[in-house]
């Protein structure tokens, strides 16, 4: 039996267990209730209301989202691969980061470096998301190298994911997709929530979410969410302490018109998590033994991440008449950031453990300025119905940075097997180096409706983006313009049996903020499109949504490094997927998500760089899949009981572009089980209940995945 074999009967034995219990408790359930004699009711009047593009959501199934398509359409009838994550899954699962949120999402490899409490990590469809793909509230959270945003899920009530290229409607972006972080809002009725949480690694935080009408008429809506953690990680005298609060307001100046204020402050302190450790040790033998999972490279005394980031924005709206509508989305970010983080930089004496350490520093802050405005017609012609979608967006950021000119090297080798801690006291010297980044773009899209059954979806988009880097220190700098168009289409068919086959093309483009050391010309925006045929189905009388994708996702203009640490940009990568996506309330007590991928991602040119072609590229693993159920026992003596159980596979991956050093796969399981009693509920949930240690993946260097932890909350709600 071969390793893919065996990884995959590994997998699978959990899932008729998880599969058999959510079952077996709903044919209990339904075997109680008719053997019951029946009951007259009183008359009851029932009244629905249509799921909201932005959630909140009931239970694990999101009907509707606006980050396909930027108007109020449901997800059946977008030609696109978009999952959500909703409040109700990250609550069961108690996710403690926005990447542990989007583990069971297919297409997604979350946090493939392992927890990192400086930033979110994706691959997603074999492309690593770095920078450019994360939004919140559908305006970009713009990034730049050190200085990352990091938003606490707590904060967020659903999170979204479109795959594949998607530039028509959000500007610069990577292959993969962008991912939309929607923050929790005001609602019309009143309620709170208050929280105590205790968990591995002295995690202690205490949580609140309160909100509701402010006046009688509803015409002012409140809501505060907050908390404040103290934690320690895996790894040995490194902190992750947080506090966070995002108060919003919302004003209802009429029926047609509303402004919804969202603002947040977060600040992060500690050491950094994520370990960069060489492969000896950790993937391959060394004659040492292997390096701990708790082992800092470095010392964390000397060693720090302090981070404050503080956002406003809001988002409004106005009906100008039955056909068009407007709104603007509008968000100011700032960060100041203080890093200091000593890595692995190769081996001194390999035989005797030890290695030399390269020191990463910054200190400065970072500016995000990220408006869009759209214009959206709706009208209706005979068997035609039109939605017309007209979109002008600016995005902006400003980095004032402090740092050294590389990597300052420490000249005393540690032994990483027996480390003393030690204060790096290499001297170097301080840069002062500014950045900005500034996009402006204007986009139509247009979607048609015919008699109930045919949609058919196309948008263009041109932009300009410009960069700028300039060194005040040595008084060097570079710039470059680019000028980009691209566009997208779909078709897809609805049945009435709930099916909804679809085809779509979309292109994306992002910039490369940097210039040819070798020419001194500045490089083309990386660029490339996206073929995809898909299947949804939402079976008539069951809360559910299937999906299925096969695509085609191709990346040119890529940088291949060459001799003497020049790069060269004629790469190109090429990925074909296929995607299985289950999400269901199957009955009131039972939830499930499901999830498939398998990829066959391939370097197709390269230049100079030949022994790269043909091959994998790095960290990207071949397959994916997670099962995950949940049920809550309604009635009886067990009322409020509530339990669920997943699992999730990631298959191996490479960690080089040559496909020489191979990271095996491996295969997680999680568990929760929660108790509801009034207003209170007691919940206990373990992630890697196994403690299973592992590699995540490795490029040169390796990061360990996360062990197991487990957290108990208690949680009183009003």
């Amino acid at each position: 039996m071969s390793r893919q074999q065996i990884a995959l009967s590994s997998l699978l034995k959990p899932l008729p267990l998880a599969i058999g219990l959510a079952i077996g408790c709903t044919a209990t359930s339904l075997h109680a209730a008719e053997n019951e004699a029946p009951v007259e009711l009183d008359a009851l009047t029932v009244t629905g209301q249509r799921s909201q593009p932005l959630g909140p959501d009931t239970g694990y199934v999101a009907k509707d989202s606006l980050i396909g398509s930027k108007t109020d359409t449901p997800l059946a009838e977008i030609p696109r691969s978009i999952s959500v994550v909703t409040q109700e899954q990250m609550e069961d699962r108690q996710v403690l980061s926005v990447s542990d949120a989007l583990k069971y999402t297919p297409g997604v490899q979350a946090g493939y470096f392992g927890e990192d409490n400086k930033q979110d990590w994706f691959i997603i469809r074999g492309f690593k998301q770095a920078n450019f793909g994360l939004f919140q509230d559908s305006t970009r959270v713009y990034s730049s190298g050190f200085y990352s945003w990091q938003v606490d899920p707590y904060l967020l009530q659903r999170v979204e994911v479109q795959r594949g290229a998607s530039s028509v409607l959000f500007g610069q972006s990577p292959p993969g997709g962008v991912i939309n972080l929607v923050s929790k809002r005001p609602t019309e009725s009143s309620f709170g929530e208050v929280g105590l949480q205790y968990g591995s690694y002295n995690r202690k935080q205490i949580n609140f979410d309160v909100g509701g009408p402010l006046t009688d008429n509803d015409n002012v809506l409140f809501r505060v969410t907050g908390l404040v953690r103290e934690s320690g990680t895996q790894v040995d005298d490194v902190d992750n302490d947080r506090m966070a609060i995002a108060p919003a307001l919302t004003l209802n100046f009429s029926e047609d018109t509303s402004l919804t204020l969202l603002t947040s402050f977060q600040k992060d302190s500690g050491e950094p998590m994520l370990q960069f450790l060489p492969a000896s040790g950790t993937l391959t033998y060394n004659p040492n033994g292997r390096i701990d999972t708790d082992t800092p490279i470095g010392d964390p005394s000397y060693e720090r991440f302090e981070r404050e980031q503080y956002t406003l924005g809001y988002e409004f709206k106005h009906r100008i008449n039955d056909t068009w509508s407007l709104q603007q989305n509008l968000r100011y970010g700032h960060i100041d950031m203080d890093l200091r983080q000593l890595f692995f930089l190769g081996w001194v004496n390999e035989s005797a453990g030890l290695l030399g350490r390269g020191l990463s520093y910054a200190n400065g802050d970072a500016d995000n300025l990220s408006v869009d405005n759209r214009v959206t017609g709706q009208w209706q012609s005979g068997r035609w119905e039109n939605t017309l979608l007209l979109g002008a967006d600016y995005q902006q950021l400003k980095v004032n940075d402090s740092s050294p000119d590389g990597y300052p090297r420490d000249t005393v080798p540690v032994n990483i097997y027996n480390p003393v801690n030690r204060d790096f006291t290499t001297p170097f010297a301080l840069e002062d180096k500014h950045t900005k980044v500034n996009q402006i773009g204007v986009y139509a899209q247009n979607q048609l409706k015919l008699d109930d059954r045919w949609v058919f979806l196309a948008g263009v988009r041109h932009d300009r983006a410009e960069f700028e880097f300039d060194n005040r220190t040595t008084g060097s700098g570079n710039e470059a313009k680019d000028d980009e168009i691209t566009w997208n289409g779909g078709i897809a068919y609805l049945f009435d049996n709930g099916l909804t086959p679809y085809a779509s093309y979309s292109q994306f483009f992002q910039p490369v903020t940097d210039v040819n050391t070798v020419t001194s010309e500045a490089y083309k925006p990386e660029s490339g499109e996206q073929y995809e045929l898909g299947l949804k189905y939402q079976p008539p009388g069951l809360d559910a949504s299937f999906n299925a994708a096969l695509f085609q996702l191709t990346q040119e203009n890529v940088r291949k490094a060459v001799a003497g640490g020049a790069s060269e940009q004629v790469g190109e990568v090429r990925v074909r997927g296929l995607e299985l996506e289950a999400n269901a309330n199957l009955t009131r007590e039972l939830s499930l998500v499901g999830s498939y991928t398998l990829l066959d991602a391939e370097t197709t040119k390269t230049g100079t760089a030949t022994a790269e072609k043909g091959k994998t590229p790095s960290q990207v693993s071949d397959r994916m899949a997670s099962f995950w159920a949940h049920y809550d026992v309604q009635g009886g003596p067990l009322d409020g009981l509530g339990f669920g159980s997943g699992v999730r596979y990631v298959g191996a991956s490479y960690g080089d572009n040559t496909e020489s050093l191979k990271v095996p796969s491996y295969t997680l399981y999680d568990a929760v089980v929660s108790y509801d009693w009034q207003n209170t509920t007691l919940q206990l949930n373990a992630n890697n209940l196994a403690d299973k240690e592992y590699v995540a993946t490795c490029d040169y260097y390796c990061w360990y995945g996360n062990r197991r932890n487990v957290v108990a909350s208690l949680t009183y709600r009003w």
